[in-house]
């Protein structure tokens, strides 16, 4: 019961294991990968094998493949850094707010013909 008062969080977090692409500006563009550990409709849980600068933007890229009933999505969170969280696989943790989100259909590409099989290897049977 005490657990629950010591919780600072608006929103329930879900727990996951999902890659996601992690872009911010370091002295230029930087891009490295990551695994959201948790997320929520305003914040994520997110570790990386790398450090990130402390008061930098930050920009996750999810991309979710299409399935037979779905199209792929490319789904865009801007996000800024709430706090560092350690984490015991000696990853870096980084609690962050979600500031805004966007995401976009990715189009399906067009069937193309297989190259690979030929009818000349075939002979039509007789009946």
């Amino acid at each position: 019961m005490l657990a629950a008062q010591d919780e600072r969080r608006r929103m329930q977090r879900c727990d996951l294991q999902e890659p996601v692409t992690i872009k911010f500006w370091e002295h230029g563009p930087r891009e490295i990968t990551g695994t959201v550990l948790n997320a929520s409709p305003d914040g994520l849980l997110v570790e990386s094998g790398r450090e990130i600068p402390q008061h930098c933007q930050l920009e996750l890229v999810f991309l979710f493949p299409a399935t037979l009933r779905s199209p792929g999505v490319r789904f865009v969170c801007q996000c800024r850094m709430v706090r560092r969280v350690p984490q015991a696989t000696g990853r870096h943790g980084l609690a962050l707010a979600i500031l805004r989100t966007e995401s976009e259909r990715l189009a399906r590409r067009e069937a193309q013909p297989d190259s690979s099989w030929s009818a000349a290897g075939f002979a039509l049977a007789q009946s």
